[in-house]
């Protein structure tokens, strides 16, 4: 189970270091919309898990 966890923890982080690699190839008008644009995608998610959890309880 722990080998898993640190798969998942490490698979993870290969993704973040690959976006941001990608991300520091663009302009920095479009660094800030796609920075405003994964805020908003990650409240939206916190907000309906949020409502998920509340209506679970």
């Amino acid at each position: 189970m722990a080998a898993t966890v640190v798969e998942n923890i490490e698979r993870k982080k290969a993704r973040a270091e690959e976006a941001n690699l990608l991300i520091e190839g663009l302009d920095e008008t479009t660094q800030k919309a796609v920075y405003i644009a994964t805020k908003m995608f990650l409240a939206q998610r916190d907000t309906e898990e949020g409502k998920a959890e509340k209506n679970c309880h």
